[in-house]
């Protein structure tokens, strides 16, 4: 494919973004399918064009298509996740294997719509002006057996590499933190810099966005406890490098 194994490694682990005519090679290598060739090929060539997921993407709930949008304006997200790896910082295989398994009724086509849109979003990270992302991620994150040992492994690995740009904090959160406010579940505090804060909690049938001042300063006081008991970013890598 005239590329070095180094750049292909960078490009299938979100390293490096992917220019239109080493993408076309690569679908060629994969044997990719013509709808989802189609599709990649398109967000490729869109890259920077608001709302290319909602347009292109008839599979996604609209929940989700109305998730993206509010987070393409987003300048930075807080990010609580007692229970799994934030979607931001998922690998392909991470991603398809929570979708499935919290996706009860979906097509393969829809959990292939969902892989590749949550792929997408992750563009964000690479931006000339990037999101910057701040993610907690409770230890009992990496405790839960996971099917197959070495995926978890990868996501490991790349939540490790994703730390390291300037742009994305990653900690975990101890269980020796013991009780705290964070508790009631996940959620996602999305800032903007010329507009007020929004904050996102979802369950399995639907998604809140609240925007009320003193709700969104609840969350943003749980966010502060939270990361006062985390590891810090150093403690964080050592601990995830220690995991077996």
């Amino acid at each position: 494919m005239g590329m070095s194994g180094s750049k292909i490694s960078r490009i299938e682990t979100s390293d490096i973004g992917v220019y239109l005519d080493d993408l076309e090679k690569l679908l060629d290598f994969y044997r990719v399918t013509k709808a989802q060739r189609v599709f990649l090929l398109d967000l490729a060539r869109n890259a920077e064009q608001r709302g290319l997921l909602r347009i292109h993407n008839p599979n996604l709930p609209e929940d989700w298509q109305t998730w993206t949008d509010f987070e393409d304006e987003a300048s930075a997200l807080l990010n609580y996740e007692p229970l799994l790896i934030p979607g931001l910082l998922q690998t392909p295989e991470y991603a398809k294997s929570i979708i499935v398994a919290t996706g009860a009724g979906l097509s393969d086509a829809q959990v292939d719509a969902l892989v590749a849109s949550r792929m997408a979003r992750q563009g964000l990270l690479n931006r000339t002006s990037p999101l910057r992302l701040r993610a907690i991620i409770d230890q009992q994150v990496f405790e839960r057996p996971f099917g197959d040992p070495g995926a978890m492994d990868r996501q490991v690995r790349h939540l490790i590499a994703l730390g390291e740009r300037p742009n994305v904090e990653v900690r975990v959160l101890p269980t020796t933190a013991g009780l705290h406010s964070g508790l009631n579940g996940p959620f996602v505090v999305l800032e903007y810099d010329d507009d007020a804060s929004l904050v996102l909690v979802e369950n399995k049938i639907s998604s809140l966005f609240i925007d009320e001042d003193e709700q969104i300063r609840l969350f943003e006081s749980t966010w502060d406890e939270l990361v006062r008991l985390a590891y810090d970013t150093e403690e964080t890598v050592a601990f995830l490098r220690d995991l077996p």
